[in-house]
């Protein structure tokens, strides 16, 4: 009995970390496949990249409720530091930015993890600095889901 045991605990250590990782698609999210392409090259030229990472941007028109409670079911949810207790980042126009983050693996943040996604609303394309002002490009009202997944 007690090997069974033991070799019942080793196969859900060994087993467990292959099923963390599982992402699973927003039901009804579409893969941007233009955002996906300009993201990778954007990671690829990037000195910040540690690992080798394939990014997908996937895009609903979803509440970002919904989808964060999706995920929320799914994986463990990441709260940044230093962000606890700020209130609501804010666009220029003073529409609000939601964020949120979820690891996928088991890992203790992001840094560490192999699978991870961030869920914002709304979309954003691009941004450029005009001195220390952000100038945000491409807002979509929609919610983003971008998958980070080692290769």
């Amino acid at each position: 009995m007690k090997i069974f045991a033991f070799l019942l605990g080793m196969l859900c250590t060994f087993a467990a970390p292959g099923l963390a990782g599982d992402f699973k698609a927003y039901p009804g999210a579409r893969v941007d496949e233009a955002a996906t392409r300009a993201a990778s090259q954007d990671a690829a030229q990037s000195p910040l990249q540690a690992r080798e990472m394939v990014i997908t941007i996937y895009l609903t028109n979803a509440p970002f409720e919904k989808v964060a409670a999706f995920y929320r079911a799914r994986a463990r949810e990441y709260k940044m530091p230093g962000r606890q207790g700020a209130g609501p980042e804010k666009l220029p126009g003073g529409q609000e930015l939601k964020a949120a983050y979820f690891i996928f693996d088991g890992a203790r943040d992001l840094v560490t993890s192999r699978c991870w996604a961030k869920v914002q609303r709304p979309y954003i394309g691009g941004v450029q600095m005009q001195g220390r002002t952000p100038q945000y490009q491409d807002i979509r009202q929609v919610t983003v889901i971008t998958l980070f997944k080692e290769k």
